[in-house]
């Protein structure tokens, strides 16, 4: 009896819990703004990573319709020297400033993001432009990250 009573609710949990109207957050979080136009202003290789995944959060059934203005800026500061003065880390810092312009009633939204990070000066130098070219990439990984999250926030609240 109680065999059967454990079978009976292993199969008809599943069915509750589908049908309570659950969805995770990251199922739902697209399709909450239309992008139209895209202006960057900066590093061009960054630009081309972040308007490739604003774009990828962009939907044209959206109701909410935006013009988007970015600026960028990369920066290179000598981190550590050694005792002869060679540079031995470099930190490299990435900032943006967007701005979200409503097509319908010019409402704006701005909001800067920045992120840094070290990377370190190899023996060869082609190792050291590969070295800081990955670290631009993780850094606009990160800030595209961090833009698409305040996005579908700001879309929510809206």
């Amino acid at each position: 009896m109680r065999k059967n009573i454990k079978n009976i609710l292993i199969l008809s949990l599943p069915l509750f819990i589908l049908a309570c109207g659950f969805k995770p957050i990251n199922q739902i979080k697209n399709k909450v703004i239309h992008i139209q136009n895209i202006d960057i202003i900066g590093d061009q290789r960054i630009a081309y990573l972040l308007k490739n995944n604003l774009l990828l959060i962009s939907n044209s059934n959206s109701e909410n319709k935006y013009n988007s203005k970015i600026n960028i800026l990369k920066e290179k500061n000598n981190k550590i020297k050694n005792k002869k003065g060679k540079v031995t880390r470099y930190n490299l810092a990435i900032s943006v400033n967007l701005k979200l312009i409503n097509i319908n009633n010019n409402k704006e939204i701005q909001k800067s993001f920045s992120r840094n990070e070290d990377f370190e000066v190899a023996k060869i130098h082609s190792d050291t432009i590969g070295n800081e070219k990955s670290t631009t990439e993780n850094l606009t990984r990160q800030l595209s990250e961090d833009i698409s999250n305040f996005i579908n926030l700001s879309m929510r609240i809206l």
